[in-house]
């Protein structure tokens, strides 16, 4: 008798077999798995749609930071140094405040889009079953219709230099000025002649 059925009352269990030891560690033994089944190589941003709005949102705004953060003055000094007319200046001026023009008009025509929306779900039935709901899109809706004004206002400013855009244009004169006496002061001023 054992101890285990003098405890228990039972038979002492059967020892296991165990398999032979090989060589090979057990891991090569197993099937390797595609890493790529788990893992992702590329950003996130990579992998999903560039037309998220909000993203559009960014680069719209982005269109007319990037109008405002060029160098004009650099760019007038060359045109200044290059081109010594101020007919040209007067062209380039008006170039600039179309560039202005035209990101104007693309926010007013995204509001107008947006602003359409939005009249289209405003009505008496929306009100009605949800109030709180109404009263916020009716504040978009109005913020909106500022963001508008505020932009056909400065579209009609661009067409006199002024406005936001008239830092650019200042900028610019200043700088062609600033190459135009350059050239005027190496090529008219202080050449020497040579007489015989």
């Amino acid at each position: 008798m054992s101890i285990f059925t003098k405890l228990f009352g039972k038979k002492a269990p059967v020892s296991v077999e165990q398999p032979p030891v090989t060589s090979e560690p057990m891991v090569s033994q197993l099937p390797q798995i595609d890493k790529s089944l788990f893992t992702e190589e590329r950003h996130p941003d990579e992998l999903f749609s560039s037309n998220d709005p909000i993203k559009q949102k960014k680069s719209r705004k982005s269109i007319l930071e990037d109008l405002k953060a060029q160098d004009y003055y650099t760019m007038g000094m060359s045109d200044g140094l290059e081109d010594h007319n101020f007919e040209t200046m007067n062209q380039n001026v008006n170039l600039i405040a179309c560039d202005f023009k035209e990101v104007y008009s693309l926010a007013i025509q995204e509001i107008d889009e947006h602003l359409f929306k939005i009249e289209r779900t405003l009505d008496p039935k929306f009100e009605q079953e949800m109030p709180q709901e109404y009263r916020e899109v009716l504040m978009q809706k109005e913020k909106l219709e500022e963001q508008k004004r505020d932009l056909k206002q400065q579209f009609d400013l661009a067409v006199m230099g002024e406005g936001y855009l008239e830092k650019s244009v200042e900028r610019y004169k200043a700088g062609f000025r600033k190459g135009f006496k350059q050239w005027s002061e190496e090529n008219l001023m202080f050449k020497s002649f040579i007489t015989n």
